[in-house]
């Protein structure tokens, strides 16, 4: 089995941001699906493979906002509008986090 699928995704479409490990810059980005392990995510910019950020965000119908420290995979351009699907691994999550991205993807859509 591919190991970067060895954790079950379910498709997510919320607004994020992501913040460079110095915390001067922030890139908005579209979340596109997401797992225990690691999230995919479409972006205005290519995001350089090897590259840490703090990415922020809420599930539909949640306050609570996520904040976890990932590192870029892959990052491609997508269609014709100057966009880019990245792929990213958490490296530093809190367990609360990783208790509502379990909950959401093994709770079934209502």
């Amino acid at each position: 089995m591919d190991p970067r699928r060895e954790h079950v995704r379910r498709l997510l479409q919320v607004d994020a941001y992501l913040t460079d490990v110095q915390g001067e810059h922030n890139f908005p980005a579209q979340i596109i699906d997401i797992s225990r392990m690691g999230v995919a995510f479409v972006s205005d910019h290519a995001m350089p493979a090897d590259e840490q950020y703090l990415l922020n965000f809420c599930f539909p119908g949640s306050t609570i906002r996520n904040e976890i420290t990932l590192t870029v995979v892959n990052s491609q351009a997508v269609g014709t509008h100057g966009r880019f699907r990245n792929g990213a691994r958490f490296i530093a999550i809190s367990e609360a986090c990783a208790d509502r991205i379990v909950d959401y993807v093994t709770t079934a859509p209502a």
